[in-house]
């Protein structure tokens, strides 16, 4: 579905404005009108299938929502 009057971001536009999201539906929003693909994560014992190492550091301490900046960036710096 293209969006008219959206214009997509450059990479640095994208990762600045993934920093100034202040909820996790803006993030929501900014991953639906850029169209980032985002993969589900599983814990490890709710599959059959072996673990993979976390692609995603993760600090105990952060909320999520910096969790979820921290992923959609990690996607944007990977996928565009």
């Amino acid at each position: 579905m293209v969006m008219r009057g959206y214009k997509k971001k450059t990479k640095d536009e994208l990762l600045k404005a993934i920093d100034d999201c202040v909820s996790i539906s803006q993030i929501f929003a900014l991953v639906q009108h850029e169209q980032i693909e985002l993969r589900m994560q599983t814990m490890c014992s709710a599959s059959n299938l072996p673990p993979k190492s976390p692609n995603i550091p993760q600090n105990p301490e952060d909320s999520p929502l910096e969790r979820l900046k921290n992923a959609v960036k990690l996607a944007v710096i990977h996928n565009r």
